[in-house]
């Protein structure tokens, strides 16, 4: 398990969400975090009218919470690349700042969380209803999604530098009320487990993000924090049934049809797809490897496998990107280590699942766009990691990409 470690950095004037036990009566009240801006707090200024001062009268304090972390710490890995400090071009003034906020949520409510996958793991009326509800109440809710929102617009607006500017100061401020809350040993709440996932999401297409000069990696954060949720779920399952909620990793896989089933279309993509893999599989000395490892290898290609089967039996697009993007957590762990140790076999196998997605409707919550763009950058990425002689793994991938093999299946009638 990773605990957050980051360094969250400070633009001048702009106060940060502080480990606090004195912030205002409303906030201790209400159970959210101030940050202690006086004579109005942030919280208190968005949530009444014409108020001129916070009730900052103190409270006997609840004593501390056990050490022991009762929320897993891999929900929130910390970020590869440190997050930068804010450029000064928007000055820290409550007017600037809420205008801000009001046309990220305004854009969230009305584009993002129409956009995002309805399936168990957060369902449709949770991205629409329960997530924007929460954020009045909750800061913890509330900047992930603001986050998100910022992440949609920056793809669609890159030069906007408000916009970045939004992205980073809202993601800072998610980190600071994650590492809070786990420091103190906070329970599981609706509220912690929707940032989880709104979080998943934000580092899903930011981690594709890549700076000048700056060289491709694998986007472990994101994975991370899939087999963070999943953790969660594990050990909460009760309660996150009760709320309506089921995992990401342990989501029941569709059927698919057998092979006499197929199409002849189907048929014989799938034999392609069967004659690749066995190429690639054994053009690698597999039994000079250990058996863990071979099995490792094995049930990752049976996965991809399983992948394309589930893609020509006709299973709905929202579930198989869902199984795109969960498929390294799927896999057992040594898979997760070898991709981060960039094997050439486990990239490639992965590279063949990434590419399912050119042949299902584009969707941005998963394909990404511009910068935050993810088939192609983790293809072309990956290819790059690998030695000169290996590259040829990446062959097969790189023509779906191109459109020199074209993925096709039957129309699916319901998404």
């Amino acid at each position: 398990m990773e605990s957050v470690n980051t360094a969250v950095l400070r633009q001048p004037g702009v106060p940060l969400l502080k480990k606090s036990h004195s912030g205002c009566r409303d906030c201790r009240v209400r159970k959210v975090k101030c940050d202690e801006i006086k004579p109005v707090c942030s919280n208190c200024r968005r949530r009444y009218i014409n108020i001129s001062q916070c009730d900052w009268s103190t409270g006997s304090q609840k004593s501390k919470k056990s050490a022991v972390q009762r929320f897993p710490t891999p929900i929130i890995p910390a970020p590869r690349s440190s997050l930068e400090t804010y450029p000064n071009t928007l000055a820290d003034t409550t007017n600037q700042w809420r205008s801000l906020e009001l046309r990220l949520m305004y854009h969230y409510s009305t584009i993002v969380s129409h956009l995002m996958p309805a399936c168990q793991g957060a369902p449709a009326r949770a991205w629409q209803h329960t997530i924007p509800q929460l954020s009045f109440d909750s800061e913890i809710v509330l900047n992930p999604m603001l986050a998100l929102s910022a992440l949609h617009l920056h793809t669609h607006t890159p030069h906007d530098s408000l916009i970045s500017i939004a992205l980073r100061r809202y993601l800072d401020r998610t980190l600071v009320n994650h590492r809070q809350a786990l420091s103190e040993g906070e329970e599981l709440s609706e509220q912690l487990w929707l940032s989880a996932i709104l979080l998943c999401h934000v580092y899903w297409l930011l981690s594709r993000q890549k700076h000048e000069n700056e060289e491709y990696e694998i986007p472990f954060q994101a994975i991370k924090m899939l087999e963070g949720v999943n953790v969660v779920f594990k050990q909460k399952r009760k309660l996150l049934d009760r709320l309506g909620y089921a995992p990401y990793k342990l989501e029941s896989l569709p059927s698919v049809l057998s092979q006499d089933e197929l199409s002849g279309n189907a048929k014989l993509q799938m034999s392609r797809i069967e004659e690749d893999l066995d190429y690639l599989t054994n053009a690698f000395s597999m039994s000079a490897e250990s058996e863990t490892i071979q099995s490792v290898y094995l049930e990752a290609k049976e996965s991809v496998l399983f992948h394309y089967r589930a893609f020509f039996s006709g299973t709905s697009a929202q579930i198989l990107r869902r199984m795109v993007t969960v498929m390294p957590a799927r896999c057992q762990l040594t898979f997760r280590v070898l991709l981060e140790h960039h094997s050439p076999l486990a990239m490639a196998l992965w590279a063949r699942v990434l590419v399912l997605l050119k042949g299902l409707e584009y969707a941005w919550w998963v394909n990404g766009e511009g910068e935050y763009e993810v088939v192609e950058k983790d293809v072309s990425g990956m290819r790059g990691l690998m030695p000169e002689k290996f590259r040829w793994t990446m062959d097969w991938p790189l023509k779906v990409l191109e459109g020199e093999i074209v993925l096709e299946r039957a129309p699916v009638s319901l998404e």
